[in-house]
Protein backbone atom coordinates (compact mmCIF):
# COMPACT_ATOMS: atom_id res chain seq x y z
CA UNK A 1 0.00 0.00 0.00
CA UNK A 2 0.66 3.61 -0.26
CA UNK A 3 1.21 5.81 2.51
CA UNK A 4 -2.08 7.68 1.96
CA UNK A 5 -3.85 4.51 1.29
CA UNK A 6 -2.36 3.32 4.76
CA UNK A 7 -3.78 6.35 6.36
CA UNK A 8 -7.08 6.55 5.17
CA UNK A 9 -7.39 2.73 5.53
CA UNK A 10 -6.67 3.14 8.85
CA UNK A 11 -8.86 6.25 9.42
CA UNK A 12 -12.04 4.22 7.87
CA UNK A 13 -12.00 2.01 10.48
CA UNK A 14 -10.04 -0.89 8.80
CA UNK A 15 -6.99 -2.82 8.70
CA UNK A 16 -4.60 -1.65 5.87
CA UNK A 17 -1.12 -3.57 5.25
CA UNK A 18 0.56 -2.11 8.01
CA UNK A 19 -0.12 0.26 11.21
CA UNK A 20 0.37 3.19 9.88
CA UNK A 21 2.48 6.14 11.71
CA UNK A 22 2.86 9.78 12.06
CA UNK A 23 4.01 12.19 14.71
CA UNK A 24 3.09 16.18 15.25
CA UNK A 25 6.08 17.39 15.43
CA UNK A 26 9.87 15.88 14.53
CA UNK A 27 11.90 18.91 15.97
CA UNK A 28 15.50 17.88 14.68
CA UNK A 29 14.86 16.38 11.16
CA UNK A 30 18.97 17.45 11.19
CA UNK A 31 18.93 13.68 13.62
CA UNK A 32 17.26 11.46 10.62
CA UNK A 33 18.68 13.46 7.16
CA UNK A 34 21.29 15.63 7.91
CA UNK A 35 19.68 18.58 7.51
CA UNK A 36 17.78 21.38 9.61
CA UNK A 37 15.02 23.65 9.99
CA UNK A 38 15.31 27.48 10.00
CA UNK A 39 13.88 30.26 10.88
CA UNK A 40 12.15 33.66 10.34
CA UNK A 41 12.57 36.42 12.62
CA UNK A 42 8.86 36.89 12.59
CA UNK A 43 9.03 32.98 14.08
CA UNK A 44 9.42 33.75 17.73
CA UNK A 45 6.29 32.00 19.11
CA UNK A 46 6.15 28.56 19.84
CA UNK A 47 9.28 28.19 17.87
CA UNK A 48 10.94 30.36 20.47
CA UNK A 49 9.72 27.76 23.11
CA UNK A 50 10.94 24.59 20.96
CA UNK A 51 14.32 25.56 20.02
CA UNK A 52 15.07 28.49 22.95
CA UNK A 53 19.05 28.76 23.16
CA UNK A 54 18.78 27.60 19.17
CA UNK A 55 17.04 30.37 17.86
CA UNK A 56 18.91 32.84 17.04
CA UNK A 57 20.60 30.71 15.09
CA UNK A 58 18.20 29.43 13.25
CA UNK A 59 17.42 33.12 12.27
CA UNK A 60 20.77 33.46 10.82
CA UNK A 61 20.78 30.43 8.75
CA UNK A 62 17.02 31.53 7.78
CA UNK A 63 18.02 34.74 6.02
CA UNK A 64 17.52 35.05 2.42
CA UNK A 65 16.00 31.57 2.38
CA UNK A 66 12.48 30.73 1.61
CA UNK A 67 11.68 29.30 5.54
CA UNK A 68 8.07 27.53 4.63
CA UNK A 69 9.65 26.19 1.29
CA UNK A 70 13.04 24.50 3.03
CA UNK A 71 11.31 23.38 6.51
CA UNK A 72 8.68 21.92 4.39
CA UNK A 73 10.95 19.66 2.44
CA UNK A 74 13.14 18.82 5.37
CA UNK A 75 10.08 17.73 6.83
CA UNK A 76 8.76 15.73 4.14
CA UNK A 77 12.10 14.06 3.54
CA UNK A 78 12.42 13.17 7.20
CA UNK A 79 8.65 11.73 7.08
CA UNK A 80 9.75 9.57 3.92
CA UNK A 81 13.04 7.79 5.77
CA UNK A 82 11.14 6.97 8.95
CA UNK A 83 7.82 5.37 7.40
CA UNK A 84 5.35 8.03 8.43
CA UNK A 85 2.26 8.04 6.33
CA UNK A 86 0.40 11.50 7.14
CA UNK A 87 2.87 14.92 7.12
CA UNK A 88 1.84 17.58 9.19
CA UNK A 89 3.79 21.13 8.11
CA UNK A 90 5.41 22.65 11.52
CA UNK A 91 7.26 25.54 12.27
CA UNK A 92 6.78 27.34 8.50
CA UNK A 93 5.41 30.68 8.13
CA UNK A 94 2.83 29.86 5.49
CA UNK A 95 0.65 26.96 6.07
CA UNK A 96 -1.34 27.13 3.10
CA UNK A 97 1.50 27.03 0.87
CA UNK A 98 3.32 24.44 3.12
CA UNK A 99 0.13 22.51 2.24
CA UNK A 100 0.56 23.19 -1.28
CA UNK A 101 3.82 22.29 -1.73
CA UNK A 102 3.69 18.73 0.06
CA UNK A 103 0.67 17.96 -2.33
CA UNK A 104 3.37 17.95 -4.98
CA UNK A 105 6.47 16.48 -3.40
CA UNK A 106 4.84 13.86 -0.83
CA UNK A 107 1.70 13.31 -3.30
CA UNK A 108 1.72 9.62 -1.84
CA UNK A 109 1.05 10.58 1.61
CA UNK A 110 -2.11 12.33 3.21
CA UNK A 111 -1.40 15.97 4.15
CA UNK A 112 -2.77 16.93 7.70
CA UNK A 113 -3.53 20.55 8.23
CA UNK A 114 -4.22 22.13 11.84
CA UNK A 115 -6.82 23.74 13.17
CA UNK A 116 -8.28 25.24 17.17
CA UNK A 117 -10.63 27.47 18.32
CA UNK A 118 -12.56 26.19 21.50
CA UNK A 119 -11.86 26.32 24.87
CA UNK A 120 -8.74 25.13 25.97
CA UNK A 121 -5.83 25.59 28.49
CA UNK A 122 -6.16 28.08 31.02
CA UNK A 123 -2.69 29.13 31.98
CA UNK A 124 -2.05 29.77 36.14
CA UNK A 125 -3.01 33.79 35.74
CA UNK A 126 -6.11 33.11 33.70
CA UNK A 127 -8.39 29.84 35.11
CA UNK A 128 -10.11 31.52 37.78
CA UNK A 129 -11.03 34.26 35.51
CA UNK A 130 -12.28 31.97 32.98
CA UNK A 131 -14.35 29.95 35.31
CA UNK A 132 -15.91 33.40 37.11
CA UNK A 133 -16.71 33.92 33.09
CA UNK A 134 -18.27 30.67 32.13
CA UNK A 135 -20.70 31.08 35.57
CA UNK A 136 -21.08 34.94 35.51
CA UNK A 137 -21.04 35.97 31.92
CA UNK A 138 -21.14 32.41 29.76
CA UNK A 139 -23.14 34.86 27.28
CA UNK A 140 -19.80 37.06 27.07
CA UNK A 141 -17.96 33.50 26.71
CA UNK A 142 -19.95 31.92 23.95
CA UNK A 143 -19.68 35.02 21.63
CA UNK A 144 -15.73 34.83 21.99
CA UNK A 145 -15.66 31.45 21.50
CA UNK A 146 -17.82 32.07 18.22
CA UNK A 147 -15.34 34.86 16.84
CA UNK A 148 -12.59 31.91 17.28
CA UNK A 149 -14.96 29.25 15.29
CA UNK A 150 -15.64 31.92 12.87
CA UNK A 151 -11.83 31.80 12.24
CA UNK A 152 -10.63 28.34 12.66
CA UNK A 153 -13.37 27.49 10.22
CA UNK A 154 -12.59 29.49 7.59
CA UNK A 155 -9.26 28.11 8.20
CA UNK A 156 -10.59 24.77 7.77
CA UNK A 157 -11.98 25.39 4.37
CA UNK A 158 -8.90 27.27 3.25
CA UNK A 159 -6.66 23.87 4.26
CA UNK A 160 -8.64 22.07 2.43
CA UNK A 161 -8.99 24.09 -0.70
CA UNK A 162 -5.13 23.89 -0.63
CA UNK A 163 -4.94 19.92 -0.58
CA UNK A 164 -5.19 19.08 3.28
CA UNK A 165 -6.72 15.57 3.66
CA UNK A 166 -7.11 16.08 7.03
CA UNK A 167 -6.59 18.38 9.92
CA UNK A 168 -5.80 18.46 13.48
CA UNK A 169 -7.30 20.15 16.53
CA UNK A 170 -4.30 20.65 18.96
CA UNK A 171 -6.44 21.68 21.99
CA UNK A 172 -5.71 20.32 25.52
CA UNK A 173 -9.09 19.52 27.62
CA UNK A 174 -7.56 17.92 30.53
CA UNK A 175 -4.75 17.47 33.36
CA UNK A 176 -3.89 14.28 34.10
CA UNK A 177 -6.15 14.27 36.68
CA UNK A 178 -9.41 15.33 34.44
CA UNK A 179 -10.91 17.67 32.92
CA UNK A 180 -9.74 21.78 33.68
CA UNK A 181 -13.91 23.08 33.96
CA UNK A 182 -17.13 20.94 34.91
CA UNK A 183 -18.29 18.65 32.77
CA UNK A 184 -21.66 20.83 32.07
CA UNK A 185 -19.10 23.14 30.23
CA UNK A 186 -18.08 20.91 27.78
CA UNK A 187 -21.00 19.57 26.74
CA UNK A 188 -22.51 22.67 26.82
CA UNK A 189 -20.41 25.12 25.35
CA UNK A 190 -17.42 23.58 24.44
CA UNK A 191 -18.20 20.26 22.32
CA UNK A 192 -20.71 22.06 20.67
CA UNK A 193 -18.72 24.67 18.92
CA UNK A 194 -16.39 21.45 18.77
CA UNK A 195 -19.04 19.51 16.42
CA UNK A 196 -18.88 22.81 14.22
CA UNK A 197 -15.92 22.54 13.17
CA UNK A 198 -15.80 18.63 12.60
CA UNK A 199 -18.81 19.24 10.22
CA UNK A 200 -17.05 22.22 8.42
CA UNK A 201 -14.08 19.30 7.71
CA UNK A 202 -16.92 16.45 6.96
CA UNK A 203 -18.84 19.26 4.79
CA UNK A 204 -15.17 19.53 2.70
CA UNK A 205 -15.04 15.90 2.56
CA UNK A 206 -11.51 15.94 5.05
CA UNK A 207 -11.05 14.07 8.51
CA UNK A 208 -10.72 16.06 11.40
CA UNK A 209 -8.45 14.40 14.36
CA UNK A 210 -8.63 15.52 18.17
CA UNK A 211 -5.67 16.03 19.89
CA UNK A 212 -5.25 16.15 23.78
CA UNK A 213 -3.73 15.30 26.60
CA UNK A 214 -4.95 14.10 29.73
CA UNK A 215 -7.66 12.14 31.43
CA UNK A 216 -10.22 12.16 29.28
CA UNK A 217 -12.53 9.59 31.42
CA UNK A 218 -15.06 11.93 31.98
CA UNK A 219 -15.73 13.26 28.79
CA UNK A 220 -14.59 11.16 26.42
CA UNK A 221 -18.65 9.87 25.57
CA UNK A 222 -19.25 12.90 24.72
CA UNK A 223 -16.35 13.93 22.86
CA UNK A 224 -16.99 10.96 20.44
CA UNK A 225 -20.35 12.02 19.92
CA UNK A 226 -18.85 14.97 18.26
CA UNK A 227 -18.24 13.13 15.28
CA UNK A 228 -14.39 13.44 15.12
CA UNK A 229 -12.61 11.03 13.17
CA UNK A 230 -9.42 9.81 15.44
CA UNK A 231 -8.35 10.38 18.70
CA UNK A 232 -4.77 11.32 19.48
CA UNK A 233 -2.74 10.92 22.33
CA UNK A 234 -4.30 8.70 24.48
CA UNK A 235 -2.03 10.17 27.77
CA UNK A 236 -0.64 7.29 29.56
CA UNK A 237 0.34 9.19 31.77
CA UNK A 238 -3.39 9.90 32.93
CA UNK A 239 -4.37 6.30 33.40
CA UNK A 240 -5.66 6.24 29.25
CA UNK A 241 -5.31 3.02 28.87
CA UNK A 242 -5.11 2.24 24.96
CA UNK A 243 -7.06 -1.35 25.39
CA UNK A 244 -9.77 -0.07 27.21
CA UNK A 245 -10.42 2.38 24.54
CA UNK A 246 -10.04 0.36 21.65
CA UNK A 247 -12.59 -2.08 23.09
CA UNK A 248 -15.55 0.86 24.20
CA UNK A 249 -14.59 3.32 20.88
CA UNK A 250 -13.08 1.57 18.64
CA UNK A 251 -15.72 0.80 16.36
CA UNK A 252 -16.41 4.82 16.31
CA UNK A 253 -12.92 6.20 16.00
CA UNK A 254 -9.38 5.80 15.30
CA UNK A 255 -7.15 5.77 17.92
CA UNK A 256 -3.71 7.44 17.88
CA UNK A 257 -1.17 7.15 20.11
CA UNK A 258 0.62 6.07 22.82
CA UNK A 259 4.12 4.94 23.70
CA UNK A 260 4.71 7.82 26.67
CA UNK A 261 6.73 10.98 25.03
CA UNK A 262 7.61 11.77 28.52
CA UNK A 263 8.99 8.75 30.13
CA UNK A 264 9.91 5.16 27.67
CA UNK A 265 10.70 8.06 24.38
CA UNK A 266 12.74 10.62 26.70
CA UNK A 267 14.37 8.61 29.23
CA UNK A 268 13.66 4.57 28.02
CA UNK A 269 15.93 2.40 26.53
CA UNK A 270 15.47 1.60 22.56
CA UNK A 271 14.38 -1.91 23.82
CA UNK A 272 11.73 -0.45 26.41
CA UNK A 273 10.22 1.50 23.34
CA UNK A 274 10.50 -1.41 21.07
CA UNK A 275 8.37 -3.09 23.75
CA UNK A 276 6.43 -0.63 24.55
CA UNK A 277 5.00 0.41 20.84
CA UNK A 278 4.49 -3.62 20.32
CA UNK A 279 1.66 -3.24 23.29
CA UNK A 280 0.13 -0.51 21.60
CA UNK A 281 0.24 -2.65 18.37
CA UNK A 282 -1.30 -5.86 20.70
CA UNK A 283 -4.09 -3.55 21.97
CA UNK A 284 -5.21 -1.73 19.43
CA UNK A 285 -4.16 -2.88 16.00
CA UNK A 286 -6.49 -5.56 15.23
CA UNK A 287 -9.69 -5.19 13.69
CA UNK A 288 -7.87 -1.36 12.00
CA UNK A 289 -8.64 2.07 12.94
CA UNK A 290 -5.02 2.52 14.80
CA UNK A 291 -1.94 5.08 14.36
CA UNK A 292 1.54 4.21 15.91
CA UNK A 293 2.14 7.42 17.74
CA UNK A 294 3.94 8.60 20.67
CA UNK A 295 1.53 9.96 23.08
CA UNK A 296 2.93 13.54 22.01
CA UNK A 297 5.47 14.16 19.74
CA UNK A 298 9.26 13.84 18.86
CA UNK A 299 10.64 16.66 20.48
CA UNK A 300 14.20 18.08 21.62
CA UNK A 301 14.78 15.93 24.92
CA UNK A 302 14.01 12.35 22.80
CA UNK A 303 17.07 9.92 22.05
CA UNK A 304 17.15 10.15 18.27
CA UNK A 305 17.71 6.19 18.56
CA UNK A 306 14.12 6.18 20.00
CA UNK A 307 12.69 7.84 17.41
CA UNK A 308 14.34 5.64 14.82
CA UNK A 309 13.53 2.50 16.72
CA UNK A 310 9.76 3.65 17.22
CA UNK A 311 9.54 3.65 13.63
CA UNK A 312 11.35 0.51 13.00
CA UNK A 313 8.99 -1.48 15.38
CA UNK A 314 5.67 0.10 13.70
CA UNK A 315 7.48 -1.16 10.09
CA UNK A 316 8.41 -4.46 11.44
CA UNK A 317 5.51 -5.69 14.04
CA UNK A 318 2.68 -3.58 13.10
CA UNK A 319 2.13 -5.88 9.85
CA UNK A 320 -1.39 -7.33 9.42
CA UNK A 321 -2.85 -9.72 10.11
CA UNK A 322 -2.02 -8.72 13.76
CA UNK A 323 -1.73 -11.80 15.97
Amino acid sequence: MKPRERAQCALDLEEPDRTPMFELEFQYPEEIIGKGYVLGNEQTGWEMVVFRKRHREMVELGKGIDTTEHNTMVLAETCKKLGYDIIRPVFVKDQLKAIKLLKKIAPNHLIMGSTGGTLGIPDGKTMATIVHKIYTRPDEIKREMNERIKQSIQGIKQQADAGANLVIDCTDFCLKEGPFYPTTVYTEIIFPHLRMLVDTAHKKHIHFIMHTDGNLWPILKDLVATRIDALHSIDPSAGMKLAEIKERYGNKIALCGNVDAATTMAYGTPEQVAKEAKRCIRDAAAGGGYFLTTSNCIYMGVPPVNAITLAKTGRTYGKYPIY
